[in-house]
């Protein structure tokens, strides 16, 4: 295991940065320390030699790096349906919606307004349904729930609409963790079914600078002994809660992260282990969070260099465009955003259908991502280099000026070849007239009507349907 790899990703001769990163951090845990106000963890942290001064633990660099090493390099993200299992190799990049926003564009009035579970469920279901998206987190939050079972009706609105591995966010306590893990029991089969086949995983947020969620780290506990995955999620904003420099920026929010998940390592040993982060900084006109700015960008895809040089999966923040409604801004911002951890070796690439800084949802803008994802994914894949795809052969028979168009060649290979959009406008200018003269976001919304009309995610038993209402039930009490 451990992390003395250098990273192979996008730096070339700027190999050295994670190194010089991780350097800096140590510093920073060591001799400044990480606010942490879970007393469990602190005593967990003086258990394995840190100074405790107050809710402030100074862990040793050797500490560190030691918990570190016992954390898997990969790990697989089991599914509801096994057909969509995903296996985090450091080989490929998987997509997934952004989440927990408060607001929404409502579909039919187009008026904004507070998000609902129903949100959640319709959100679900076209990410199910789409492709190019392969993990499902709760886009919004179930705000009409109860106070006290949002975290449970998200989830529960997630698995009951799609099939494929759940990424959930808004848990801030310990018993929030458990009202998911047993929600998931269910489903599962049991506790040990679901550590033998964990269907869902979590993340929780830091608080830059430098300081740990309370009840976010005793849930991060709930779930790595459970053996549910678990990433520490920081959202480090330059200039505002980190230094203004990209690189000060990058050593908190890396300090952010290794030490919660030292701390994880030290309570689990061979948790598995996410290292994530969504990095942002402030526009210098009016002081605005930006997570779509060009340094914002580069920070984000050094969360997946610094996940690649700790050999560990990576949860990276991405999307999060700064666009108000779908269109050319939010098509740039995204699809730039996209590439670039893509590039890094992002394991799961979090931050499809969201505006505004994540803090809206536009229910198209989830299948207009979803188009820019597929076309990034397209072109980052590996090609086929076999002989038989070069065919000389074929074109040595067919010889100068030879067409292909109707070779068994081209028909065995074609759909392997050459991919399908599912939005992108490829008509003749006279057929795109004669169609009605369609925006791509009027066909997104046609196509999101199309789903919620048409598509049926793996149903779940009735037995099972009526014990996961009990655990939301009981959950949903203060």
């Amino acid at each position: 295991m451990g992390y003395a790899l250098q990273s192979v990703g996008l730096l070339g001769q700027h190999q050295d940065i994670p190194s010089k990163v991780h350097v800096h951090a140590l510093d920073l845990i060591e001799n400044c320390g990480i606010r942490f106000h879970s007393a469990r963890a602190l005593e967990i942290l003086h258990g394995a030699g840190a100074e405790i001064v107050g809710h402030t633990a100074k862990i040793p660099g050797h500490v560190v790096e030691s918990a570190l090493k016992k954390a898997p390099a990969s790990f697989t993200l089991c599914a509801r349906d096994a057909r969509f299992d995903l296996y985090l190799d450091g080989n490929h990049t998987y997509y997934s919606q952004d989440g927990c926003a408060a607001f929404v564009i409502d579909f039919e009035t187009g008026v904004r307004r507070a998000s609902r579970k129903e949100d959640v469920e319709r959100m679900a279901l076209i990410a199910d349904y789409l492709d190019a998206l392969d993990v499902v987190t709760a886009t919004v939050s179930a705000q009409d729930a109860p106070a006290a079972g949002i975290p449970v009706h998200g989830l529960e609105a997630c698995f009951s609409n799609t099939g494929k591995h759940v990424v959930t966010e808004d848990v801030a306590s310990a018993r929030a963790a458990r009202s998911q893990i047993d929600l998931a029991a269910v489903i599962a089969g049991g506790k040990d079914e679901l550590r033998k086949r964990p269907i869902f995983s979590n993340f929780v947020c830091t608080i830059s600078p430098l300081s740990q969620d309370p009840g976010g780290m005793e849930a991060a506990l709930e779930f790595a002994e459970a053996g549910i995955p678990i990433g520490i999620y920081s959202m480090t904003t330059a200039g505002l809660t980190s230094p203004v420099t990209l690189a000060g920026t990058l050593a908190v929010l890396n300090a952010e992260v290794i030490s919660a998940l030292a701390l994880l390592q030290i309570a689990v040993p061979g948790a598995q282990v996410f290292y994530a982060g969504g990095p942002a900084t402030i526009d210098l006109r009016s002081g605005a969070y930006v997570a779509s700015s060009a340094e914002a960008l580069w920070l984000r895809m050094m969360v997946a260099e610094m996940a690649r040089f700790y050999q560990l999966p990576s949860i990276v923040g991405a999307g999060a465009t700064s666009a108000k409604v779908p269109g050319a801004q939010a098509a740039w911002e995204n699809t730039v955003s996209f590439i670039l951890p893509s590039l890094a070796g992002a394991s799961v690439l979090f931050g499809l259908g969201l505006l505004h800084g994540s803090n809206l949802l536009a229910y198209e803008e989830i299948i207009l991502d979803a188009e820019s994802a597929a076309m990034v994914r397209r072109t980052l894949s590996k090609v086929d280099l076999t002989d038989e795809a070069f065919a000389t052969d074929l074109v040595k028979t067919l010889g100068p000026g030879g067409v292909f168009v109707g070779q068994k060649h081209t028909v065995a290979h074609m759909r392997k070849a050459l991919s399908l959009p599912v939005l992108s406008d490829r008509d003749s200018y006279e057929d795109w007239y004669r169609k009605g003269q369609l925006s791509r976001v009027d066909v997104a919304r046609q196509k999101v009507r199309e789903i919620l009309r048409d598509h049926r995610p793996l149903p779940i038993p009735e037995d099972v349907r009526k014990e996961m209402d009990e655990v939301v039930a009981a959950y949903s009490e203060s």
